[in-house]
């Protein structure tokens, strides 16, 4: 919960005197995360079987006499369904905004960044909630696929003939299906550099490089964000840990983040460092050459759509 007293809202009211009281605001109360979506357009509906529970109309919204509308949380890229072009192009320019640039993050973000020899490839893997603990293991297997085949550029007999040798089960497996991401596609960008055929990272890797031709694309420094507490030791992550000798999660770099240790809510007095954990994996994740992230999840498109896309100068990406 937000601390609405001492909060940068509140200073900034006060800071310009804008006087606001419980008559002029506007309270919608949630009590999940998905209760409310907002819609722009009044004659359009939200999909017959959508996660929002209920359909707010920006339009009949701005009509309220309160000043202040105060909202338990807007997470969720879909949560905005927007269809007017004016609607679309503010939220670009909010969105657009939102690269994380905090002046404490910044430079622990930089020094893992330089540690990792500043070209790396990186994927996003959330596994500890709800769909994405129950999809863990098809999702693990995709990104795997995205990144071995997609990224890395193993051809499709390769990246077979790979998963049959490290998979545990004695079994012939077809490629999952990779679902085409139609938003990115419709924000074409640039093409990448081509990865290197060596790579430099200032810290040593996991285990011995590939030195067969085919596989020698697999060195490439990886950096995988998760929520998994304990990713080096989970068995989701195993296949990955065969996979690329030169693997990375944040737990690796435990030493860099000390500058984070005495930082301190002036308002409670509770230390912040925990709270930007995932704050700093995803600012690290988004420096990486290409992403690769857990489909469904707000973190991970956030990173690819936004932080990746600012990183690397280009358009970002609209959903909803």
């Amino acid at each position: 919960m937000i601390q609405w007293d001492g909060s940068p809202a509140a200073e900034y009211m006060k800071k310009f005197h804008i006087n606001i009281f419980d008559a002029d605001t506007l309270t919608l109360q949630d009590s999940g995360p998905y209760d409310f979506r907002f819609l722009d357009t009044l004659d359009d509906v939200s999909p017959t079987r959508d996660k929002y529970l209920y359909s707010i109309y920006i339009p009949t919204l701005a009509q309220a006499p309160e000043r202040l509308v105060q909202i338990g949380t807007l997470f969720g890229s879909s949560r905005l369904r927007l269809r007017q072009n004016v609607s679309k192009s503010v939220r670009k320019d909010v969105r657009s905004e939102m690269a994380f640039t905090n002046p404490h993050l910044s430079p622990v973000a930089d020094t893992i960044y330089e540690a990792l020899g500043t070209v790396y490839i990186g994927a996003h893997l959330r596994v500890g909630d709800g769909q994405f603990e129950q999809r863990s293991t098809d999702n693990a297997r995709t990104i795997w696929w995205k990144l071995v085949h997609l990224v890395c550029g193993l051809d499709l007999e390769e990246t077979l003939a790979l998963e049959q040798q490290l998979s545990p089960f004695d079994e012939d497996l077809d490629p999952p299906f990779i679902q085409p991401d139609v938003p990115s596609l419709r924000v074409p960008h640039p093409p990448l550099p081509p990865l290197p055929h060596t790579f430099k990272p200032k810290i040593r890797c996991r285990a011995p490089l590939h030195t067969s031709a085919p596989l020698q694309r697999l060195n490439a420094p990886l950096y995988i964000a998760t929520d998994s507490p304990n990713p080096a030791a989970d068995p989701l992550f195993s296949v990955y840990l065969q996979t690329f000798p030169c693997i990375f999660f944040l737990s690796d770099f435990t030493f860099r983040l000390t500058p984070l240790d005495a930082l301190i809510n002036p308002y409670d007095q509770v230390l912040l460092k925990g709270f930007l954990m995932p704050v700093l994996d995803a600012m690290v994740l988004a420096r990486a050459r290409e992403v690769v992230v857990t489909d469904g999840s707000t973190f991970g498109a956030f990173v690819k759509d936004v932080l990746w896309r600012r990183h690397w100068g280009f358009e970002i990406v609209q959903r909803g």
